[in-house]
């Protein structure tokens, strides 16, 4: 009798875990994200950390849109972190994901993001808007830091 509770135990544990992992989806990031109320853009720029601030909320959508919970095995997605994208409520840190493209010194040609829940890794390409903005912030503040450097 106990070697038959211990299975059901063990097999409702597994059960439940399994529609935990599976609940991880769009609306489980989408409710995580509902208050961000700022990015942060970390560009890893050889050492020199470059960040930007973004409040704007039609701007921290896009990168919301990245954050689905999805992965594509098909792609095969290799990313090596250029960046770090920090979601924010109140100045507290409500995801933490890593990104990288090429114009920020990815040795990758494809532009990604990564992020995870413990244990579930999640990571796909990025969109068009959100890397268009990505590799704009990058030569703006990179650009601002080697005119300051030469004064």
């Amino acid at each position: 009798m106990k070697n038959v509770s211990l299975g059901l135990a063990v097999l409702t544990l597994f059960s439940c875990s399994s529609i935990t992992q599976k609940s991880k989806g769009k609306t489980y990031f989408a409710d995580l994200l509902k208050d961000v109320d700022k990015v942060q853009l970390k560009f890893f720029n050889h050492g020199d950390t470059l960040s930007e601030a973004i409040t704007d909320q039609s701007e921290i959508n896009i990168y919301k849109e990245l954050i689905t919970g999805k992965r594509d095995p098909k792609q095969k997605i290799k990313c090596d972190s250029t960046g770090q994208i920090l979601f924010l409520t109140k100045e507290d840190i409500i995801l933490n994901a890593y990104f990288s493209s090429r114009a920020s010194g990815s040795k990758y040609d494809k532009a990604c993001v990564t992020y995870s829940v413990e244990p579930d890794i999640f990571g796909s390409a990025l969109t068009v808007r959100s890397g268009q903005d990505i590799d704009d912030y990058y030569f703006k503040l990179r650009s601002t830091a080697i005119k300051m450097a030469q004064h």
